[in-house]
């Protein structure tokens, strides 16, 4: 028996993008309730985009799993080519692989350290310290991956550059100006909740462009992907 499934890239990224919508909407009426209402029930961390641990979360870490998954797709069929640049992605599956356990676990979370922030003396927009480690890991990635990005087909390094401009833009800049706010008001209010709902939705579209791109281009390169069951009866 074949069994065949057809994925349309722009399905996939319609459907992902009303996820998104969805959990915006629930967490700004969350945050208004919280803020404007004094509604503070447990339940509502739930679908907080700016906590942890949580289904938004657990969203976004889904996509960027997916993205690693595509791009190992990608890989093969480039390696299968001798491509000289089916190392670098291969990497970069490793890359989306990473950033989605660390969307899930909040590894970089370690690293929002109030008193280290105020010992080193550091700017407002440097506040959440890991913002630092992370722009210098940004710097090198784009240092040693330029040629690949020009080298990729116009089409998908348009995908890839507002993809990664929307993923490090909330990541890393939304992070910022929000420690600047920080610095002046606090993060108890409601445009605090904004500015950091602003960031999550600007990664997890960036993360929506990402498997649009890369979905259409592993279709262009009319890769064979094989997954074959094998149900064993015991005797």
């Amino acid at each position: 028996m074949n069994l065949k499934i057809i994925i349309s890239p722009f399905n996939v990224a319609k459907y992902l993008t009303f996820g998104v919508i969805f959990l915006t909407i629930c967490s700004i009426a969350i945050q208004i309730g919280k803020y404007v209402f004094d509604y503070r029930a447990d339940w509502t961390r739930l679908l907080n985009l700016d906590r942890e641990m949580n289904i938004p979360t657990w969203y976004s870490g889904l996509m960027l799993i997916s993205c690693g998954f595509i791009i190992r797709g990608i890989y093969f069929a480039k390696k299968a080519d001798s491509d000289r640049f089916s190392q670098q992605w291969k990497i970069l599956s490793i890359i989306f692989f990473v950033l989605a356990i660390d969307e899930i676990v909040s590894i970089h979370e370690i690293l929002i350290i109030d008193d280290l922030a105020d010992a080193l003396n550091l700017p407002s927009f440097w506040h959440s310290v890991w913002v630092i480690p992370g722009t210098i890991l940004v710097a090198i990635f784009i240092w040693k991956y330029w040629k690949f990005i020009r080298y990729l087909p116009k089409p998908l390094r348009r995908y890839f550059l507002i993809g990664i401009s929307l993923y490090i833009g909330g990541a890393l800049g939304m992070e910022k100006v929000g420690g600047v706010y920080d610095g002046i008001d606090g993060q108890q209010n409601l445009f605090y909740a904004m500015l950091a709902t602003i960031e999550e939705v600007m990664e997890m579209m960036g993360c929506v462009v990402f498997i649009y791109g890369f979905l259409t281009y592993l279709g262009e390169l009319k890769a064979a992907i094989q997954v074959d069951f094998l149900i064993k009866n015991r005797n």
